[in-house]
């Protein structure tokens, strides 16, 4: 597969030298100080950074830039490339990322590892879903997917939206060359420009790679077939995999309804609903998931152009559903990929699970978080200011079978806001992180970027 990835990007490189190209890039650079007993950055100074800060940073920085070209016949071909440096890690300089997008009307295909876009305007605790989040660095690897809505005719309220990727999960981890897959259906109704409805069903497998403890996983293409329909493993799988299906499979069923008013504001509801087996996927584990709703104001210039609510339950787990394993155990999996749902020992989707580096695992998944967003903009006819306000306040038990004692509970804050608009932008940053087990960390930071 990693010879097909960098045969492809090359080609698509060398197919671009043949056309006029447009060019923008940027410089940014972060600085921090934070204190406490702890001696780390506040909560989300270092969560949701897209991996370019770590809870040690006192200094990140990366250049990145990225070239594109439309052609005549209305397809686009885009090339980007960023450097990503920060203290406080091992491996200091990172590839941030290196990818081509080819899009025609209806269709993008990426190869390389390209930075997710920003929802929300930037307030949600998770992003897209709960298991997608911008937590961690993205992953190498091939993805096709529908760049807009495609209407079953032109006059049809019904349509759908879809994607297929396919990601490299490296070897810092448990079971080394792990592979993810990762697939979503969007259903779509939307009578009018004004109201939108979608249904989107989104599936996530980790498969293949080398385990210590069990050797070479399955990763033939009659064990691809296997994973991206979710049937049991063969002889060469180990034994649960046999008995329930290849690989460690993850989903969400999620539901978004959108309802513009008098052109000047779009009201939306989210839901997620998370599943890791049969009985979630069924429902047992409900209430678990995501609930908000999302005000976005369309003069950006208000004082107030956008709020954000977000409640995360994760305390069921199916532990009443008779399952013979108990609880689901959220993002972790002991029975072959140990490390769980992560990328580079980060979480891959929202934040308020924890990963332990020493134990390898998920160590907090079972959690009740009320999340608050709010962004505006302090400005006259001179100045502008843009800011943004992140609140929450999370209850964490730990995992079923290993609790938390006493029950955790934090409250995390970060300010936000931008001073600066010329020939640099400049933001300032304050973060507040404040526990019941824990001493207070205190934060601040200078975010300046440059583009050019």
């Amino acid at each position: 597969m990693k010879k097909i990835f960098f045969l492809s990007f090359f080609s698509l490189i060398t197919y671009s030298t043949y056309a006029q190209w447009d060019f923008e890039g940027s410089i940014n650079l972060n600085a921090y100080i934070y204190e406490g007993v702890a001696e780390k950055l506040p909560f989300w100074m270092h969560h949701n950074q897209r991996g370019r800060v770590s809870e040690n940073t006192n200094i990140s920085g990366w250049i990145s830039g990225r070239t594109f070209n439309e052609f005549s016949n209305g397809n686009s071909l885009e090339i980007g490339v960023g450097v990503l440096y920060q203290d406080g890690v091992h491996d200091e300089i990172f590839l941030d990322e290196i990818y081509a997008a080819f899009n025609t009307d209806w269709l993008e295909a990426v190869i390389g590892r390209r930075q997710q876009k920003e929802l929300y305007e930037g307030l949600s605790a998770t992003n897209e879903n709960m298991l997608w989040s911008l937590n961690a660095r993205p992953m190498p690897g091939v993805s096709l997917s529908t760049n807009r809505t495609i209407f079953f005719t032109p006059e049809s309220a019904y349509g759908f939206e879809a994607s297929w990727s396919e990601y490299l999960m490296g070897d810092d981890r448990f079971v080394k060359g792990a592979r993810l897959h990762h697939k979503s259906i969007n259903f779509v109704y939307q009578p009018n420009p004004d109201f939108q409805l979608k249904l989107v069903v989104r599936h996530f497998a980790q498969w293949a790679g080398d385990s210590p403890k069990s050797g070479p996983q399955p990763d033939g293409f009659s064990d691809y077939i296997k994973v991206i329909s979710g049937r049991e493993g063969g002889e060469n799988a180990v034994g649960g995999d046999q008995a329930n299906v290849l690989g460690n499979h993850l989903g969400t069923y999620e539901l978004e309804i959108s309802k513009k008013i008098n052109r000047e504001l779009e009201l939306s509801f989210i839901y997620n609903h998370m599943f890791e087996d049969g009985s979630g996927s069924r429902f047992a584990n409900f209430p678990d998931g995501r609930y908000g709703f999302f005000l976005d104001f369309e003069d950006n210039q208000r004082l107030v152009n956008g709020i954000l609510y977000e409640f995360f339950y994760t305390r069921n787990q199916s532990i009443n559903a008779g399952s013979p394993h108990g609880a689901d155990n959220y993002l972790n999996n002991f029975l072959t990929y140990h490390s769980g749902f992560t990328y580079e020992r980060r979480i891959i989707g929202l934040p308020f699970f924890t990963y332990d580096e020493e134990l390898d695992q998920v160590v907090n998944s079972k959690f009740s978080v009320h999340h608050l967003g709010i962004s505006g903009n302090f400005s006259n006819y001179f100045v502008s200011y843009p800011w943004k306000l992140l609140l929450s306040f999370s209850h964490n038990e730990g995992r079923y079978g290993r609790y938390y004692t006493p029950n955790r509970d934090i409250l995390a804050g970060l300010f936000d806001i931008k001073v600066l608009q010329s020939f640099v932008q400049l933001n300032l940053q304050f973060g507040v992180e404040l526990s019941n087990m824990a001493e207070p960390l205190y934060g601040a930071g200078i975010n300046l970027r440059k583009e050019f």
